[in-house]
């Protein structure tokens, strides 16, 4: 998965997947993540169970990013800060901070990629 994938995901494929599985952006915080029910294909449709496993799998993928790395991410994609708030909580300048939000988007891919693998989704 090339970062370009991942923007591109973040921008028009969660919302999508967190509206069929009835979760919000907030649910794949951090400290929300681990209390995520999960959905079965008994207990409900296989589209919502997919959807749910998905949206799963990015919060835990998130979560197990580095410290900056999860920061980025969370800001810019599950609470749709400005990059420009993110950066100078973050204390680093434009350029450096562009660099970084690249590696967690590497970091996020990696991360996504071997949970998929580990749910059997892939």
């Amino acid at each position: 998965m090339k970062t370009d994938e991942v923007k591109d995901f973040f921008k028009h494929d969660l919302d999508h997947l967190l509206a069929l599985c009835n979760r919000h952006r907030r649910d794949l915080l951090a400290d929300n993540v681990d209390q995520l029910p999960v959905l079965t294909e008994e207990r409900t449709d296989e589209d919502i169970a997919y959807a749910g496993k998905i949206t799963w799998v990015v919060g835990k993928a998130i979560q197990a990013c580095s410290v900056k790395s999860r920061k980025i991410l969370t800001d810019a994609y599950l609470k749709r800060q400005l990059d420009k708030i993110t950066m100078v909580e973050m204390g680093y300048s434009q350029a450096r901070y562009y660099q970084l939000k690249q590696i967690a988007l590497i970091e996020f891919a990696d991360n996504f990629t071997a949970y998929l693998k580990e749910m059997g989704v892939i």
